[in-house]
């Protein structure tokens, strides 16, 4: 049994206002133990930040899925649908992969309604196999025909975590005139132009990075909404359990004043 793992699920549930017994701890352990020590500890932690409620499997495994880079349904159709177009560069898992061979008929046909509720059919019942075998999802970069259209699919993989900075940098094209990255800044997790790029690109990527970077604070923003509200939700709840527990206290001692008397 992981020790680590007992104690970081007993003390998580303590800080959300639940005793959990040495025996649900150790079930819960069992249970997260294939994923790695890593992931489990930053889902766990923001299970402390963002949860209100019970400590729960699914509240885990649910910020496991970000952790791991496991998108949800319709944001997994979006970079899929990406795919129709053999000029694109996908980077995508082999979850959406294996989704997109049932709905790729339909999308071709174009019948996009029906391609996507086969594809988030399919996604949702390969994604639940893959849980229940306890398989983490698998990022694959597909190349599409259009060299100028490969590095910035990898560049939107990059900003949105699904690849690291290192994997980035191997499957950025030095070759592709425009545009042109410093591999180097990639490997720290930036992304910056080198001073050869040509002006009408460099301001495409600015523009982009603008974008990129404007999006990134409104879901950080968002994010901080909501870890304030869980925050003020779980200290209204210890609030009031003092309350009752102060009351509870008073009344006893009340109780066996009168008795003594």
């Amino acid at each position: 049994m992981d020790v680590w793992l007992v104690q970081q699920l007993i003390g998580t549930a303590e800080l959300l206002g639940q005793q959990l017994s040495p025996t649900a701890a150790a079930m819960l352990a069992t249970d997260l133990s294939s994923y790695p020590q890593q992931v489990v500890a930053h889902a766990l932690s923001r299970v402390r930040a963002e949860h209100a409620g019970r400590l729960t499997a699914k509240a885990i495994l649910d910020r496991i899925d970000d952790a791991v880079g496991r998108p949800t349904a319709h944001e997994a159709w979006a970079i899929a649908l990406t795919s129709l177009d053999e000029r694109n560069t996908v980077v995508w898992t082999n979850e959406m992969a294996d989704a997109w061979l049932v709905a790729s008929p339909l999308a071709k046909a174009n019948d996009n309604f029906g391609a996507r509720n086969a594809f988030v059919s399919a996604y949702e019942r390969i994604v639940r196999a893959a849980k229940e075998a306890k398989a983490l999802p698998v990022v694959t970069v597909s190349i599409g025909w259009d060299a100028q259209c490969r590095n910035p699919a990898i560049e939107r993989a990059l900003s949105l975590g699904y690849i690291t900075p290192e994997r980035a940098a191997q499957e950025i094209d030095p070759a592709l005139p425009a545009p042109t990255f410093n591999p180097v800044a990639l490997l720290t997790g930036r992304i910056e132009p080198e001073s050869t790029m040509p002006p009408d690109t460099r301001e495409r990527f600015a523009a982009m990075r603008k974008e990129l970077n404007e999006s990134a604070r409104r879901h950080e923003a968002k994010k901080e909404a909501e870890r304030k509200r869980a925050a003020d939700e779980l200290n209204q709840k210890k609030a009031e359990a003092q309350r009752r527990a102060d009351e509870c206290m008073a009344a006893e001692q009340s109780t066996g004043g009168e008795s003594w008397a």
